[in-house]
């Protein structure tokens, strides 16, 4: 009888240890890239369409011409983020921030999910980028300007911050 206890005490115990296992596996990430950056141009207000070689969210880093550079409108990238197109003149630098920077989510048993707040400003109605120190579910709390907040519009995130234009300012909650 004392045999069979130890048995099945034994198997319990390997049964927590492949549970375990398990459980690391699925919160294992790769390490990531680095982030990458790409210039692409339209010419001649014609659409131009630029390989990244890389995967990952696109971001505008910094705009080369006069021309507006609009996202979902005179610029767009590759759901995958393997390429990024232009036109109308856009000109700009645009860097893929790696799908690996994103969140682990937490499975059943797991400790407490953390929340804090980011409050960024879109001064003089330019884009404003504000960094996130951890990457997490963001949302906008609470407004903050006269001006419109409307997500993938006027205010959006990424694998590294929150991005906020045309005098869009608010408040941000920040789940991890």
């Amino acid at each position: 009888m004392a045999c069979a206890r130890s048995l099945a005490l034994w198997g319990l115990c390997a049964s927590l240890l492949a549970c375990a296992e398990v459980a690391s596996a699925q919160r294992y990430r790769p390490p990531a890239y680095p982030a990458r950056s790409i210039r692409c141009a339209s010419e001649s207000h014609e659409h131009a369409y630029c390989r990244t070689y890389a995967q990952g969210r696109v971001r505008l880093e910094r705009r080369l011409s006069k021309a507006p550079c609009r996202e979902y409108d005179t610029w767009g990238a590759d759901r995958d983020g393997g390429g990024v197109w232009v036109r109308e003149g856009c000109r700009a630098i645009f860097t893929v921030v790696p799908w690996g920077s994103g969140p682990i989510r937490p499975g059943p048993g797991a400790g407490p999910v953390g929340v804090y707040r980011i409050t960024c400003k879109s001064d003089r109605f330019r884009p404003q980028y504000c960094p996130m120190p951890r990457w997490g579910w963001v949302r906008l709390e609470r407004r903050l300007s006269d001006a419109p907040c409307r997500q993938y519009d006027t205010w959006g995130a990424d694998g590294g911050g929150i991005w906020v234009d045309r005098g869009c300012a608010a408040t941000f909650s920040v789940r991890y």
